[in-house]
């Protein structure tokens, strides 16, 4: 039976397949400064908001899911192409009164409908996701992970890795920080650093009780104060059919009556993240 991988990882985009992590686990290999004091490298604000451009690609011998069926797939001889548009946006700070613990919210939307909310926690000591809340859930009901999960900090440097663990302590993610470099989306020109996120997940096959190994690779180019500009994932499994989705920001915008921050400057002396070259708002 043909079975509908593509909801497994791609269902709701951002950093949220890491809402399955437990915790920050050990450090490989961290050549940052001890001691340099940082400043947060992403501070969303209430009302900002993010478009992207999405752009999924699945081979024809996989069953779409309702959704992806009802976007229209144009079809070549290998695969289904789906685009559509996704939103993110800043919902503010909240506490969670049953944990004490005070978070930032992300809303994410696919055409017009909202999906759930990631939750992150921001300041000098990096970006920490706390998981994500799917659209259904209460406040009172929702469980964050054992701890937070680091996403990116202002002074990784290319070759630094760490690695995060599952739910599954066999199951863990691997963080490798690639490179900085420009990189240029509809929204602008920016100075990013691509992360990328690699997993292997060994779950029991639902119709012959074996075990079967699916296989993540997730990059994501993450600008300072902006956050992710652009972001790949090729999901496989045994039989290596690969499910690739794209995405890339083409509208950043800040809340209403505010202007967009102006990131910090790029010193040679001073490990910044990410400075955005050229922005273009409001297009």
């Amino acid at each position: 039976m043909i079975r509908p991988l593509t909801t497994i990882y791609l269902t709701a985009g951002g950093l949220w397949i890491l809402a399955g992590c437990g915790g920050p686990g050990e450090e490989v290999n961290s050549p940052g400064v001890p001691g340099e004091a940082e400043a947060a490298c992403f501070s969303p604000r209430r009302g900002e908001v993010w478009k992207y451009r999405v752009q999924k690609e699945i081979p024809v011998e996989l069953r779409l899911s309702k959704s992806d069926a009802a976007r229209r797939p144009q079809r070549t001889d290998n695969a289904h192409l789906i685009t559509f548009e996704q939103v993110r946006t800043c919902t503010g700070t909240r506490v969670f009164e049953h944990t004490g613990r005070s978070l930032t919210g992300i809303a994410i939307s696919e055409d017009g409908k909202k999906l759930g909310e990631e939750l992150y926690q921001t300041g000098p000591e990096g970006l920490l996701s706390w998981g994500w809340i799917p659209a259904d859930v209460k406040d009172e009901d929702v469980k964050l992970l054992p701890e937070g999960v680091p996403i990116a900090t202002s002074g990784m440097q290319p070759g630094e890795t760490w690695e995060s663990v599952g739910a599954n302590a066999e199951n863990p993610f691997l963080f490798r920080v690639i490179e900085r470099d420009q990189i240029t989306v509809p929204a602008g020109t920016f100075q990013a650093c691509r992360i990328q996120i690699t997993s292997k997940k060994i779950s029991s096959d639902p119709n012959t009780g074996s075990d079967q190994i699916n296989y993540l690779k997730r990059t994501v180019w993450f600008a300072e104060q902006v956050g992710v500009v652009r972001e790949e994932i090729v999901y496989y499994g045994e039989q290596k059919v690969r499910v690739k989705q794209r995405s890339e920001l083409v509208h950043w915008s800040p809340p209403s009556g505010e202007s967009t921050p102006d990131p910090p400057m790029v010193s040679s002396s001073k490990k910044t993240l990410a400075l955005p070259v050229e922005r273009r708002h409001g297009q």
